[in-house]
């Protein structure tokens, strides 16, 4: 359900500057789509004809665009950052304060106030649930979990063992926390011996984990993602990893075991990291990129798609007079 608001409360809530007060704005849209209730956002000049030809009541947009546009706006510094916290006042929920009786759960069971608990959830024991958490239906919680308040659990979510979760957390359709590590020892006759995964996982606050993410239990220590991550669809985090705080991590990113991973990093999809190894705060890795050692200076960009189907031989030449090149041509 859509909310409505005055431009000018809009305006208000992204700190922005209002050429007009008092429309009506019902729905949020693309330049393209607008209609004459709608608001939406400029921030790059090949959408220069759009805004010129869009029906949209309310544009957000720089200060420096505003010759571009002939209605109603509101200038802000940064319009894409102000959209999104826009948008979101609009998509608002109804009130649902309900355990479905077909809740199944194990001993020392505690659930807060206002939860919303679909059909078909099963809980182990020794589960604590904060308030305002709400749990879609075929969700799959073990024992000796405590997830705090105002968390949103999709369908199909698999939550294992000993993990604990902060507040303000999102977690998307069948991702899967606290897995089993990717742990063998291979004995005398070449057979692998699986090693127990006894470690938890802890997530913290302001955490969205993607549908089809895999988050492995610590093998002993715990593996841990910090504030504010936002991690995508389909990426694999293994045991003992670490995941600083506001690092954003994008789709079918694979990231092997003890990997640490600083702070205000961004991850772009497929990207491989190496395990064992620390990546400083303020790194960017562009996508497909494979990152094989440490990096230890911050704020550094990291790019690297390497030549397909090659063998392994051939690539250590390869890498061997590149490296040399690069070396030399400094």
């Amino acid at each position: 359900m859509l909310k409505a608001f005055l431009s000018g409360e809009l305006a208000d809530l992204i700190g922005g500057e209002c050429d007009e007060k008092s429309i009506l704005v019902k729905n949020f849209s693309h330049l393209v789509n607008a209609d004459k209730n709608s608001i939406s956002f400029f921030y790059d000049n090949k959408y220069k004809k759009e805004l010129l030809e869009t029906k949209a009541a309310v544009v957000i947009l720089k200060k420096k665009d505003a010759h571009l546009r002939k209605g109603a706006s509101i200038y802000t510094d940064d319009p894409y950052l102000a959209y999104a916290k826009v948008s979101a006042m609009f998509l608002s929920k109804k009130q649902k304060y309900l355990t479905h009786n077909s809740l199944i759960h194990g001993k020392n069971f505690k659930i807060g106030n206002h939860a919303f608990i679909q059909p078909n959830v099963v809980v182990g024991d020794n589960v604590c649930i904060g308030d305002f958490v709400e749990i879609d239906s075929f969700v799959k919680i073990g024992s000796n979990v405590t997830i705090g308040s105002n968390v949103t659990i999709g369908s199909n979510v698999t939550i294992c063992d000993d993990v604990i979760i902060g507040n303000h957390c999102s977690f998307f359709s069948g991702c899967a926390i606290g897995i089993d590590g990717f742990g063998y020892a291979k004995d005398k006759n070449k057979s692998w011996v699986k090693i127990p995964q006894v470690g938890k996982v802890i997530i913290g606050n302001y955490v969205d984990i993607g549908s089809n993410t895999t988050i492995d239990r610590g093998a002993l220590g715990p593996t841990v993602i910090e504030d504010g991550v936002k991690i995508d669809n389909q990426v694999q985090i293994a045991h003992n990893c670490i995941i600083g705080s506001n690092t954003i991590i994008a789709g079918c990113t694979g990231i092997a075991g003890s990997a640490i991973i600083g702070k205000n990093c961004m991850v772009g999809g497929g990207a491989m990291i190496k395990g064992h190894i620390t990546i400083a705060d303020d790194t960017i890795i562009s996508g497909g990129t494979g990152i094989g050692k440490s990096i230890l200076a911050p704020g550094e960009r990291y790019t690297n798609v390497f030549p397909y189907n090659l063998k392994h031989k051939d690539w250590l030449k390869i890498a061997a007079k590149l490296k040399n090149w690069i070396k030399n041509d400094k």
